[in-house]
């Protein structure tokens, strides 16, 4: 069932730390102009994008027909407990693999450090 006639969607790609989903889902849904984001959450999720993530983006893109994907690491990540640089790495890389799966759209790299403001993590 499609159900993108109600409003326009994103897709985030996001840990499931609580602190995040307000400023990521705000940022996604200026950046992208939709009216809702779907949230696809594990811990630490740019360590690992793992079967279950990928499935779920894939109902977001088919039945909301998501227009773009955001994929977020952030300071403090209790579920990858890595250095920034590291984890910014971790996030461009998952961010290249969610684009081989979804070339047709635009996929974000994000950057939430601990004052909760998001930033694009420019590719090298």
């Amino acid at each position: 069932m499609n159900t993108s006639s109600s409003g326009r969607f994103a897709t985030a790609v996001n840990c499931i730390d609580g602190r995040l989903q307000q400023p990521v889902s705000d940022f996604v849904r200026n950046r992208f102009a939709v009216d809702f984001v779907d949230m696809v959450t594990d811990a630490g999720v740019v360590a690992s994008i793992h079967q279950g993530v990928l499935d779920s983006v894939k109902i977001s893109v088919e039945s909301h027909n998501s227009v773009g994907i955001a994929v977020v690491a952030h300071e403090n990540c209790a579920g990858n407990p890595i250095p920034e640089k590291a984890q910014r790495t971790q996030c461009l890389e998952a961010a290249q693999l969610l684009a081989l799966y979804w070339p047709e759209l635009e996929v974000v790299p994000l950057w939430v450090p601990a004052d909760r403001s998001v930033e694009i993590i420019p590719r090298k």
